[in-house]
């Protein structure tokens, strides 16, 4: 059963369910969103970097499928907001495990040399940038070059897990914060954004800014009941991975088991 969702980029967007024997699976076709292909460069361009970023972002989308909050057309997070949340985690540790290559591409040579590359500390000027529907995309496209960058950090995916869940279960700021991977920090006001109260069918309950369609939020369809359920989920696996001894059994446990 198709339906047709309107998107400021990409129309249509058709999701329906095939029938199987054992289960219905959703599907979802986009046509020319060309939007997403950049978005997916830029993930990609960040997975290259570090290894331990495909390592968290497979354990976090593995625990959200197994706990029931990975679609967002039921009132969760998307795949791809998971992803984004990965990336922040990593560019906001201390030292920083990724850097912010939508920051890099504004002063590649000054933030080369904030970033303490090697010889002369500039970055050149490999930079992709494209316009698409209204907004500018660009961000630094060289990662051979940055490859490495995170090495000061040595936190183990352990480590990196716990602190994903912990962020999100008691440290960030729901009421005021958006999240983001465009800008150093990682973090902007709603009242900046204008996502202080609802919009429509758009709440803006946990922000996650879009780093390029930046009047896309990523959490809007959260309702007052799901962002309730998702806090709690966050809240679980911090305790598990902070308690138990061998937590992955519990952390990854169907909900339906429970």
């Amino acid at each position: 059963h198709p339906i047709c969702h309107p998107h400021p980029i990409c129309r249509p967007i058709i999701n329906w369910r095939t029938s199987a024997l054992c289960h219905p699976h959703p599907t979802r076709l986009q046509i020319n969103n060309h939007l997403a292909l950049i978005n997916t460069k830029l993930l990609r361009d960040y997975a290259e970097l570090d290894p331990r970023l495909r390592q968290l972002v497979f354990l976090v989308k593995h625990w959200a499928k197994q706990r029931g909050v990975n679609d967002s057309y039921r009132g969760s997070l998307s795949s791809y907001a998971y992803v984004l949340l990965c990336i922040h985690l990593l560019q906001r540790r201390s030292p920083p495990v990724l850097p912010v290559l939508q920051h890099l591409a504004e002063a590649p040579a000054a933030a080369g040399c904030a970033a303490g590359l090697a010889g002369d500390g500039t970055l050149g000027l490999r930079v992709f940038s494209r316009a698409v529907g209204g907004w500018r995309c660009e961000f630094y496209d060289d990662a051979e070059a940055l490859r490495g960058i995170g090495s000061a950090n040595t936190e183990s995916l352990a480590q990196l897990l716990l602190a994903f869940f912990d962020y999100w279960a008691v440290r960030h700021d729901y009421n005021h914060a958006v999240a983001t991977i465009r800008v150093p920090g990682g973090l902007l006001s709603k009242a900046s954004k204008n996502w202080t109260m609802r919009h429509g069918s758009e709440r803006h309950l946990v922000c996650i800014e879009d780093p390029f369609e930046l009047s896309h939020d990523l959490g809007r369809t959260i309702d007052k009941v799901s962002v309730v359920g998702l806090r709690r989920e966050f809240e679980r696996a911090a305790r598990v991975l902070a308690s138990v001894p061998d937590p992955l059994p519990l952390l990854f446990q169907p909900l339906r088991q429970e």
